[in-house]
């Protein structure tokens, strides 16, 4: 009886989600794959706890997509013959104003050019898995409907955005958002889902302009943000034929208003906070209540409210090194040669050197060395700490603590450094 009150909550919730233009849950069909475990027991699997892709699929079935439009396949069920069978028969049933959509959880994985998604029954050999172009095959033989949405939470999830590519060619609208960049390892938590679905449940903090309602394009900057500041990782968007401003995601509850008690400015910001075991972890703020902070964390598949104070909080830094700086880029414990040949926000594609170009990928700078580093002492709360200047300006000095993780990394003035 709980399970259905929350289902028609949700119905509720993001009932015009659907009546809007990013699909109508009469013209919608799905598949949703979840693989969290492999018949291969040398395969790293998750947990299963508060699984976020039954959730998905529950969303939808509470929208009243029935389950022969509403697939799912979680586990020992998402092999690669049914992979590509559900696959092709909800691409088959769509008729010209359908719209279809594809999602994967679990491990993705690139040999040489290739990509794909790892199916339960995965063996060594690379038929033996679903490769991500089969969807774009699929579209180009069996599906006329009138869009795709295309959304992935695994390593080289972004693999799919030239697979939408490639799909859009013939005129169909697409959608791909997801948890990586096609040239990168994604985490092992569900913080990529989660969003997807705070967004489709109208989350107010998503509501960047406060007008009720959430746009895909307001979507994306979440997932963006939250991939950023949580994960540490680049996601993957593109909208091919579609408008993301106009389309509408999910719709906040009704009335919605900014609470006094909230600071308007940065409400939902993103920080480094101190936990409840004394670790600096990324959080977002929600807002504030006397001289107390309320954060929010995410941990693998549920949300940890804290209340901090201002010592618990602060600001998130990453340095950017400039294009064409050479530079030396960890990779499993060891240093090579690389140069940066792109920047985009906080990350840095490199390309390293004497290596052909299907390594190159997108990094933060907890993983480069530029050579200007210093190694200094560092003062921290009376006691001085090994420590490395990464940065400098004539205030303060950008440092990270040899032997703690990056999260430490902060801004101390001249006189905690010698």
């Amino acid at each position: 009886m709980r399970r259905l009150i929350l289902l028609s909550v949700l119905l509720l919730i993001v009932s015009c989600l659907f009546g809007q233009n990013i699909c109508d849950p009469a013209k919608t069909r799905v598949l949703i794959t979840g693989v969290l475990q492999w018949q291969d027991p040398g395969v790293n699997s998750f947990s299963d706890e508060n699984r976020k892709d039954q959730e998905l699929h529950d969303v939808f079935s509470a929208l009243g997509i029935p389950d022969s439009a509403n697939s799912l396949l979680l586990d020992n069920q998402g092999t690669l013959e049914k992979m590509n069978r559900q696959l092709k028969r909800q691409m088959k049933a769509c008729d010209s104003e359908s719209t279809f959509i594809f999602y994967y959880a679990g491990h993705g994985s690139k040999i040489d050019n290739s990509y794909y998604f790892c199916n339960y029954d995965m063996g060594r050999e690379e038929s033996s898995m679903f490769n991500v172009n089969t969807i774009a095959e699929y579209a180009k033989l069996y599906f006329k409907g009138k869009r795709i949405i295309l959304l992935a939470d695994c390593c080289y999830s972004g693999s799919l955005l030239k697979v939408g590519e490639e799909i859009s060619k013939s005129g169909i609208e697409v959608v791909v958002l997801t948890s990586a960049s096609s040239s990168n390892i994604s985490t092992g938590n569900w913080t990529y889902t989660q969003t997807l679905l705070d967004m489709l449940h109208g989350r107010d903090l998503g509501d960047h302009n406060k007008d009720g309602k959430i746009s895909l394009a307001e979507c994306s900057d979440e997932v963006r943000e939250a991939m950023k500041y949580r994960e540490y990782q680049l996601y993957g968007y593109a909208v091919y034929n579609v408008n993301a401003e106009n389309e509408i995601v999910g719709y906040c509850k009704q009335n919605y208003q900014v609470s006094e008690n909230k600071l308007t400015e940065s409400n939902g910001a993103y920080c480094y906070a101190l936990d409840q075991k004394g670790k600096w972890r990324a959080a977002r703020i929600l807002g504030k209540t006397g001289n107390l902070f309320r954060c929010e964390f995410y941990n693998y598949s549920v949300y940890d409210y804290q209340n901090l104070n201002a010592a618990s909080v602060r600001t998130i830094y990453f340095p950017v090194y400039q294009v064409g700086k050479k530079v030396e880029v960890e990779w499993e414990g060891k240093y090579y040669p690389a140069e940066i040949t792109s920047v985009s926000d906080a990350f840095m594609y490199i390309h390293y050197t004497g290596y052909d170009k299907t390594y190159d990928e997108w990094v933060m700078y907890d993983r480069i060395k530029t050579g200007n580093e210093i190694s200094k002492s560092i003062e921290w709360e009376g006691t001085w700490y090994p420590g490395i200047v990464l940065e400098k300006n004539d205030t303060a000095c950008f440092i990270t603590y040899e032997g703690y993780d990056h999260t430490w990394d902060e801004w101390v003035s001249h006189d905690r450094v010698k």
